[in-house]
């Protein structure tokens, strides 16, 4: 991992290979997940988060990121699907870098860290207030927290915009 000097966190390269890697488990457009103005930096967060978990640390986080380039490296190019599928290890018992990856998807969608089954001694908890009202599910239900929201005043008169508008990765066709 590249840090910065001034503060010794990830580089920007790190944060968006993070983003990067979450669009693809998320289902939803890297740049969506990290704006190019984006004051609420969930990347940054999320990735500081996670790392910061007893029984992930820097090492597991590294290595899950390899694995992710390795996977978007390879020829022929693989879909983000099967790049997620891999990363998931789907069809197998999941390792600890796939638990690790679950978990990523988790706090994404809901806000809140799931600790993988391999972190004996976390806990599950809202990360922030910004990360839940933020959380990935609100954008899939075309809906807002209870109690905030950034749509104007009679907004529930119209139709909801389009998944592809709340940033899902929709593909050609529709759904999956």
């Amino acid at each position: 991992m590249t840090t910065t000097p001034s503060t010794g966190g990830p580089s920007e390269a790190v944060v968006q290979d993070f983003a990067d890697m979450s669009a693809v488990l998320t289902g939803f457009q890297s740049s969506f997940l990290r704006p190019f103005l984006d004051p609420t930096n969930l990347s940054f967060f999320f990735y500081n988060f996670a790392v910061a978990q007893p029984q992930v640390g820097q090492s597991m986080m590294d290595k899950l990121l390899s694995t992710f380039d390795s996977l978007k490296a390879q020829t022929p190019a693989l879909t983000d699907q099967q790049i997620a599928d891999r990363l998931l290890e789907v069809g197998q018992k999941p390792s600890n870098q796939a638990q690790l990856a679950q978990s990523i998807i988790l706090m994404w969608y809901l806000g809140s860290w799931y600790p993988p089954a391999f972190q004996t001694d976390g806990l599950q908890q809202v990360v922030s207030s910004q990360a839940y009202t933020k959380s990935l599910v609100w954008n899939v239900a075309q809906s807002h927290p209870m109690g905030f929201s950034q749509f104007t005043f009679g907004y529930w008169a119209n139709q909801p915009p389009s998944l592809d508008q709340f940033g899902v990765n929709v593909p050609p066709g529709g759904g999956q």
